[in-house]
Parts: structure tokens; C-alpha cells; sequence
């Protein structure tokens, strides 16, 4: 699904596999190595599960992110003709909780 690993200037990367591009281009351009923002999306993500907001949405750098009971709709802004991909919560909230996990512990690093 998603690899991490740091580039030659430490930052954060993520490579995806099977069709997840833009949550790995997601991660790297809106969220980057921010644990703090990714705490924020990752809360908002558990209160759309539980149902105490109806939909949560942010456009960062490149990507739209919404969430909605439904899941999760990652959308590239640059390019109106791109798919957008649709994630369950629960698949979103793992890639992100791993990715704060790994942005976290390049910060101890440095």
C-alpha cells in the first residue's frame, strides 16, 4: 500500500502502490512532515466515524481532502479531469496515524 522513507534532505516521502498515488502525494505535499496537522485531520476523521460532525473538508497545497460517513475523497486540484480516490475512514486513519508516527520520529532525530 505506502512505503515511507526520508529524502537525501530528511524529508518525509511516501510511495504508493496499487493505485493510492494520491494519498501518497497527499501526505508529502499537504500534510509533510507536520505531525501537529496531521493530528488535527486525523481528530477530525475520528469525529466523522462516530458521527459528531457530518463532513470535514481542507484543500491544502495540491490536494482536497473531504470526509464523510461515506469515506474519504482525496482530490488532486491541479488537474479537474484526474479520479479522484476514494478511501474508507478507517484506511485513511491508518496511513495517517502511521505517517504522523513516522514524521514524529524523524523530528526526535533531528
Amino acid at each position: 500500500m505506502l512505503k515511507f522513507h526520508r529524502d537525501a534532505d530528511g524529508d518525509p516521502r511516501a510511495e504508493a502502490e496499487d493505485g493510492w498515488d494520491h494519498l501518497a502525494g497527499w501526505l508529502e505535499s499537504d500534510v509533510q512532515g507536520s505531525a501537529s496537522l496531521g493530528r488535527k485531520i486525523l481528530a477530525a476523521v475520528d469525529k466523522v466515524a462516530v458521527g459528531d460532525l457530518d463532513e470535514w473538508e481542507r484543500t491544502g497545497n495540491v490536494y482536497t481532502v473531504t470526509l464523510s460517513p461515506e469515506g474519504a475523497e482525496i482530490r488532486l486540484e491541479l488537474d479537474e479531469e484526474a479520479e479522484p480516490l476514494h478511501l474508507h475512514l478507517a484506511e485513511l486513519r491508518d496511513a495517517l496515524a502511521r505517517w504522523i508516527d513516522f514524521a514524529a520520529a524523524g523530528d526526535q532525530r533531528e
